[in-house]
């Protein structure tokens, strides 16, 4: 008999790949799988907690969708984050599936029951949360959850 699953997760939303250098990826992408166009940006978090600790990190970051699934290239341009220690360990590669989730807490609550802690995080209390767990038993793949409140909540 199988076991139902503690926690639902909703369809994959998005595929992040930690890159060395977004440029790059974007024209190696767009020539070789047709993905695109991408929007690139840069963003500066400040106060997110990773592995118990508080820093900030400068990420560039480009998107693009392949059907109903984003694209995210990420290059770490300042800090420590889960995408640095992964190029650091395993060079470029896919590195997480992005759920969006109702209540970013909750299901972080729901996973940590199962042996699932957060790793990395923010909130932003009235717009957005997100968390990357601790799946390291997945082979490697990271998850991570995402909440945008919606206008008017």
């Amino acid at each position: 008999m199988t076991k139902e699953p503690a926690v639902r997760l909703p369809p994959v939303e998005q595929i992040g790949i930690v890159v060395s250098d977004v440029d790059q990826a974007v024209k190696y992408f767009t020539s070789a799988f047709g993905w695109g166009p991408f929007k690139v940006s840069e963003s500066q978090l400040k106060g997110v907690s990773y592995e118990g600790r508080t820093g900030d990190c400068r990420l560039k970051m480009a998107f693009a969708k392949s059907g109903n699934i984003e694209i995210e290239l990420i290059q770490v341009l300042e800090g420590e984050t889960p995408h640095s220690h992964f190029l650091r360990r395993h060079g470029e590669g896919m590195h997480h599936l992005r759920f969006r989730v109702d209540d970013c807490d909750a299901t972080v609550m729901a996973l940590a029951g199962e042996g699932i802690e957060p790793l990395w995080g923010q909130r932003y209390p009235g717009i957005a949360a997100f968390a990357y767990m601790k799946t390291d038993k997945t082979g490697g793949l990271m998850v991570e959850l995402f909440e945008m409140k919606r206008s008017g909540k």
